[in-house]
């Protein structure tokens, strides 16, 4: 069976991502790489990994798929959509409002680097 092994976020500033990614996404550190030029993380739930890591330049993760719209490489999933919204939005991240789009509910936050991270449920 193939599993999602981990997903790599560029960030400028790996020491305050760290911080963000722990406080806000309440992910658990695995720890950082020599010389800080990258972190782990792993959900609590599945040993599946976010890691960061370090650019000079932001490089947001994020591609136009229409003039208008700016999609992300891919969404995280939850059981309560509103909930983690609202727990999000009291942690002071930048949160899009939840919108239905047909078969889902999903918003859209950015963390430090202004990288686009999607959230969506299925109906």
């Amino acid at each position: 069976m193939l599993k999602l092994g981990a997903i790599f976020i560029p960030v400028t500033d790996v020491k305050k991502s760290v911080e963000w990614y722990k406080d806000v996404l309440e992910l658990n550190h695995v720890g950082n790489w020599q010389g800080d030029e990258g972190a782990d993380f792993y959900f609590n739930s599945e040993k599946q990994y976010v890691t960061l890591v370090k650019l000079n330049e932001n490089q947001p993760t994020k591609f136009l798929t229409n003039s208008e719209y700016q999609n992300t490489y891919y969404n995280f999933t939850t059981d309560n959509i509103e909930e983690l919204h609202r727990r999000l939005s009291q942690k002071g991240a930048k949160v899009t409002e939840i919108y239905d789009d047909g078969a889902i509910y999903a918003f859209e936050f950015y963390d430090l680097d202004e990288n686009k991270l999607g959230v969506v449920v299925d109906k």
